[in-house]
């Protein structure tokens, strides 16, 4: 980086960015090459403290998105600025002899590139040949001028073979694979558009890409999945094509850690490797809300992972759309509850407008843990896949409320978790992108995605009312989950002290004691529901935590919420 861009130059504009001289130091060192493990050694820091100057220095150069192609985003604006100088300048004078070659990262947008080696020539038709498929309509697209713009240099200036585009369940992500083929249709011979989500055998989906990309009306087509993956890879080397695969997620397993591969499908794993490690000139793009295992060994400069974010701006367009505008306080507390989940606007929008008269605040006001039943679906899906690890992480994020420290988590935990197994779970819950990370000087908290954190919450409130109505049903402690292993109280006194810790009433109990009290004046005996608590309480005062986890704890807080 420095034999193209003088490092003067480069401190210049870092300064002018309002980076600080180790994060200067650290990215000049990223920069020239170095990994975060070799940075992280020579500076005598810790690889988090690497990655976390990067971010900064990412965050002011106004570069978002996920993997190496933020560096690589980097290394474009620093160039262009610096070329963009070069050019204002006087022309040098010629001077005799031959000429010094410039480096060939100093080239603009426009120069042709180098050409390819034999095997990888261009065979080119001279048209353009998109096939669809299924794909959804993207007339009316909203905004994602950011994140089409670095799939953009993803996919074309750094040539990536492998794009992957992940988030949770109604985020635009399908929208937005279609929006990026049409906008670069120009730039491929062929582009394909195709979803897994009917879970297509492997071969049957070689087949209908070879057809589909064959120029013959009766291609030939090898029967074995060896020669459909080399004859596909041929094709790749020879033509430039972008190939979209939606819904890969629809081939993954669920009740276990994310990434892996349902019975029949693990083919698909060493496909995607070949098609990441092989050397072509085309590009596939994976969209999915799961992420498969092999993807993060993978990443690299050729194979990297956007997931899409801050689309609140979209949400305006929509409900603008629908004639709805809420005030600034009401867009805070919408964003608050369906965070960037564009399908919960697009329900919320329509709901406002149809039964609250445009009205948000009166909607705000009446429905606190209100999720459609079409999302609630979805949720289902996506909840319904999850490890019973994973599902205790996220019922312990719930009860936080607020972002919280690994520590605080491990020390929640009734049962011991060992810090390699709570890695590991919280690495799939990144990877099924339902958690949030935030990086602090001293820690990095976690959180979960809001409209999850809603429907976590429900859950949590259903399922231990539930339980608490089998316990004065059966009189037996077996009949209890929830409440004998996590502490429903938690969130209530998280980072408090003194008298706000002692006034502040645990949110989750709140709501247990709300959808109970529901429950039990249709059919009358709250009283009597007070009574039968008091009495299975009072036979747990003489049982220790290990006997009981934090039943006691919770009953007792709930009785003194029902008699309040």
């Amino acid at each position: 980086m420095t034999n193209q861009i003088p490092p003067e130059f480069l401190t210049g504009v870092a300064k002018e960015r309002g980076v600080s001289d180790a994060e200067l130091e650290t990215v000049m060192m990223a920069l020239d090459g170095n990994s975060t493990a070799a940075i992280a050694t020579i500076l005598g820091i810790s690889n988090i403290a690497v990655r976390k100057r990067l971010g900064e220095v990412y965050r002011k150069f106004s570069i978002y998105g996920r993997g190496p192609g933020k560096l690589a985003e980097l290394r474009h604006q620093l160039f262009y600025q610096y070329q963009a100088q070069e050019t204002e300048a006087p022309a040098p004078t010629k001077t005799k002899g031959k000429a010094k070659a410039e480096p060939a990262a100093t080239s603009s947008k426009k120069t042709e590139p180098a050409a390819p080696e034999p095997s990888n020539e261009v065979v080119s038709t001279g048209t353009h040949r998109p096939d669809w498929g299924e794909s959804p309509d993207v007339s009316q697209f909203y905004g994602r001028t950011e994140e089409l713009k670095i799939l953009e240099e993803l996919i074309i200036d750094e040539s990536s073979r492998l794009v992957t585009l992940l988030g949770m369940t109604g985020i635009g992500k399908t929208v937005l694979s279609v929006q990026i083929a049409k906008q670069l249709e120009s730039e491929f011979e062929f582009v394909v558009w195709r979803s897994l989500g009917a879970t297509p055998k492997l071969e049957d989906l070689l087949g209908n890409l070879l057809q589909t990309l064959s120029t013959q009306k009766k291609p030939d087509i090898p029967d074995d999945l060896s020669g459909r993956i080399l004859k596909l890879l041929d094709f790749l080397k020879k033509n430039r094509c972008l190939i979209i695969l939606d819904d890969i997620d629809a081939l993954l397993k669920g009740d276990e850690l994310a990434g892996n591969y349902r019975p029949g499908f693990e083919n698909y794993r060493d496909f995607i490797k070949r098609i990441a490690q092989t050397n072509h000139q085309s590009c596939f793009v994976l969209v999915t809300t799961e992420e498969p295992a092999e993807i993060a060994l993978l990443h690299g400069e050729k194979v990297q992972t956007l997931q899409p974010m801050d689309s609140h701006e979209i949400a305006r367009e929509i409900f603008a759309d629908k004639g709805v505008a809420p005030t600034d306080k009401e867009w805070s507390e919408l964003v608050k509850r369906y965070g960037d989940n564009l399908l919960a606007y697009k329900v919320v929008a329509m709901t406002i407008k149809e039964f609250f008269n445009g009205n948000t605040a009166t909607f705000l006001k009446a429905t606190e843990l209100f999720i459609e039943d079409t999302l609630t679906h979805l949720l289902e899906q996506h909840f319904g896949r999850l490890s019973p690890s994973e599902e205790e992480i996220l019922y312990w994020l719930a009860i936080e409320r607020s972002p919280v420290t690994l520590n605080r988590l491990r020390e929640n935990m009734l049962l011991p978790v060992s810090l390699s197994d709570m890695l590991k779970t919280l690495d799939s819950l990144d990877r099924r992108a339902l958690i949030e990370k935030e990086e602090t000087a001293s820690d990095i908290f976690f959180t979960v995605q809001p409209l999850m954190m809603k429907f976590v919450t429900t859950k949590l409130v259903e399922n231990a009312c539930e339980e608490i109505k089998q316990l004065v049903k059966t009189q037996k402690l077996s009949s209890l989950r929830i409440l004998i292993q996590h502490n429903l109280g938690a969130g209530a006194t998280s980072g408090k002290k003194g008298k706000a810790a002692a006034t502040q009433k645990p949110q989750m109990v709140q709501l247990i004691k709300n959808q109970l009290q529901f429950f039990v004046m249709r059919s009358g005996g709250y009283d009597e529901l007070i009574t039968q608590l008091e009495s299975i309480a009072g036979k747990l005062e003489d049982k220790t935590q290990r006997d009981v986890g934090y039943a006691s704890a919770n009953l007792r807080n709930l009785l003194a919420l029902m008699a309040s």
